[in-house]
């Protein structure tokens, strides 16, 4: 099974002046590393560098440390309903076409689905994991050798079942943090919630805050943060874009930091919109089955960003052309919706707000779009097709 079939196929890219290097997981027990390049003609090529079978059985998310040359991989390990992997690689120089070449591994709860690095003090890191078997760990890190400790083991439970099938139990999906680098904010698809902790830059141990709730049903899967460019310095001016699997949609926050590094809040703002774009012409009625699965926004174009969202299941295109130049027959495809994200506005109460306008609906080339991954100029995008 080739990266581009793989359930959480993972594309993250380092920059050199030559060239970008793509690295892909497949479940099929590869990371493989391509070289992306650009001709003078304006064409581009895709080289095959190097693969590995070092974070088998079934590598997923990768979290790349370009500054130290490593990378982590989280095994998910379908053959054990307890335990899994993770991984670390250090990268080799160019000179030898970044390839990988493993440190060590370490069993770890199972189901990781998403992973994050922080940087402490005096150049100590932090890797948090999500898992979806309800459980966040974290590892502190060598930068140096990519070797790695676990440090802290959260266990997340439920009163209760929520209200849809994908619901019985905490499912935290995504370990992101925040712009000012003090919080890690997690969204629980199982519980509707997002988990809030507060990070200690000195001993890289990690605090529970009081958690946001979402609407039951939702499902928060991933999210991002967003600081509108003319208030880039000002607290009060970060918003988050939560996009939720279950009910497909999008919510906008404005986010305000509480004294004395207790916590966050998430206000509305705004309306919330369908994650596969109905302001784009289509009806919400085919929408049943759609299921987002990433969010990003891409660089500052022309003064505005764009909100990027993976949707599977979301085939709204039957006729486009086959990505193989040597098959002709064309193929059926899911999506990629694009919004854009004024600089910042302000409403009739002199209060900013963020609006959300769909711009485009793309074919992501093929089905199931997971993971996508944004070139270092913001040119091109990379799909990991489910």
């Amino acid at each position: 099974m080739f990266a581009s079939l793989a359930l959480a196929a993972l594309v993250a890219t380092t920059s050199t002046v030559s060239a970008t290097k793509l690295y892909v997981s497949s479940y099929d027990g590869n990371i493989t590393t391509f070289d992306f390049t650009k001709s003078a003609n304006a064409t581009y090529n895709l080289a095959l560098l190097d693969r590995t079978t070092g974070c088998a059985p079934n590598p997923s998310w990768l979290q790349i440390d370009l500054r130290n040359r490593n990378l982590f991989c989280l095994d998910e390990n379908f053959q054990s309903t307890t335990n899994a992997s993770l991984v670390s690689f250090k990268i080799s120089d160019e000179k030898t076409g970044g390839s990988l070449k493993k440190v060590t591994n370490t069993t770890v709860p199972a189901a990781p689905v998403h992973s994050v690095l922080y940087r402490g003090a005096n150049g100590t890191q932090l890797l948090a994991v999500a898992h979806y078997t309800h459980a966040l760990t974290t590892y502190t890190v060598n930068p140096l050798t990519a070797q790695f400790t676990l440090s802290q083991n959260f266990n997340f439970s439920m009163s209760a079942p929520g209200p849809k099938r994908q619901q019985p139990h905490p499912h935290p999906h995504q370990v992101v943090l925040d712009p000012t680098k003090k919080y890690m904010v997690i969204p629980d698809l199982g519980a509707d919630l997002i988990r809030i902790y507060y990070i200690d830059p000195i001993t890289l141990k990690i605090s529970e805050r009081p958690s946001i709730d979402i609407p039951k049903g939702s499902g928060p899967r991933h999210g991002v943060f967003y600081n509108p460019p003319r208030t880039v310095q000002q607290r009060d001016d970060t918003h988050f874009y939560l996009l939720t699997e279950i009910s497909a949609q999008i919510l906008p926050f404005n986010v305000t930091y509480l004294p004395n590094n207790g916590g966050l809040t998430f206000t509305p703002i705004g309306k919330s919109v369908w994650a596969y774009g109905t302001g784009m012409g289509l009806d919400p009625a085919v929408a049943v089955g759609i299921a987002p699965a990433e969010i990003t926004i891409s660089p500052l174009r022309n003064g505005a960003a764009q909100l990027i969202v993976s949707n599977r299941n979301a085939t709204f295109f039957k006729d486009v052309k086959n990505p193989d130049p040597k098959n002709s027959t064309a193929i059926i495809s899911d999506s990629l919706a694009t919004f854009t994200l004024p600089s910042q506005n302000t409403n009739a109460n002199g209060n900013s707000t963020e609006l959300i306008t769909p711009q485009a609906l793309t074919p992501a080339g093929g089905l199931y779009p997971r993971s996508f991954a944004i070139s270092p100029n913001g040119d091109m995008i990379a799909v990991g097709l489910q």
